[in-house]
């Protein structure tokens, strides 16, 4: 298992939350209440509600289309290529994915940071369900959408280029990915992302162990991740506990058993007060 950024930061890609897309409609319409749907989202997420989150999602979709709201549709199917693929429905996210590209044409959305987030969101939807050439060109151009618009150390490139190296590590281009997880450590080092360094740690100590089970850099990456979590300076929110249930299962795959029970101990306490 490859753990990705859209796997600890989500509902939606830990990038951005596009809620002004490209050339918008002359069209008057109502416009869904955007803040406060996504605001409702994070409260089911830190919850582990995953079903009422769906519903949540699917109710605003069609409201957004009964109005009219083609950017809060977009926005809203933003979210769902995240949903669909935490949940494993294949079906329904490969579905969101193609629509949000679709409505994200017909908008005339190219070159943005909000495309580029859109195209990250549906290329690690579709990597999740084995799509992983189309991924990785949806990676590329997302890439191109961040080089016209943002600095080199901006933090939105750590998630681009987490979910490019596990792309490239299911293609067997372990040397890629292992560049492209080094690149997101080097800005994470300076944005104080202490979970999604943890996060790239575990994917380093993964793609070690697939290459050699005896590799002493596996229990090194193990330790650096763990030290993240356990920092004076790590917020012990829903996404730390969501980063928390995520890492646990790669640290049991990987022999380190005691650590996962505490880092599963540690999730479920937050979430119990939650």
């Amino acid at each position: 298992m490859i753990l990705e950024q859209e796997d600890w930061k989500e509902p939606v890609c830990p990038l951005e939350r596009p809620c002004s897309c490209g050339n918008p409609s002359h069209h008057h319409h109502e416009r869904i209440p955007i803040p406060e749907i996504i605001a409702e989202c994070d409260r089911l997420f830190n919850r582990e509600n995953m079903e009422e989150l769906g519903r949540h999602l699917r109710t605003w979709r069609e409201k957004a289309q009964e109005t009219g709201d083609r950017e809060g549709e977009l926005t809203i199917l933003s979210e769902m290529m995240g949903h669909y693929r935490m949940t494993g429905d294949r079906e329904h996210g490969i579905s969101a994915v193609r629509d949000g590209f679709a409505l994200m044409r017909e908008l005339g959305m190219t070159g943005t940071v909000s495309t580029g987030t859109i195209l990250l969101n549906g290329a690690t939807a579709l990597k999740s369900f084995g799509e992983t050439e189309e991924a990785l060109n949806c990676y590329r151009e997302a890439f191109r959408c961040y080089n016209t618009n943002l600095p080199p150390d901006d933090v939105r490139y750590a998630g681009l280029f987490n979910n490019m190296a596990a792309a490239y590590a299911d293609t067997g281009d372990t040397p890629q990915a292992e560049v492209y997880y080094r690149k997101a450590l080097d800005i994470l080092k300076h944005s104080g992302g202490l979970m999604d360094s943890a996060v790239t740690h575990v994917n380093l100590a993964e793609l070690y162990n697939h290459q050699n089970p005896e590799d002493p850099r596996i229990q090194a990456e193990l330790e650096c991740a763990l030290a993240c979590f356990n920092s004076p300076d790590a917020q012990r929110d829903g996404y730390y506990a969501h980063t928390c249930r995520k890492c646990a299962s790669a640290f049991g795959q990987l022999g380190f058993f005691r650590d996962e029970m505490e880092l599963n101990k540690r999730a479920d306490e937050i979430y119990e007060r939650s």
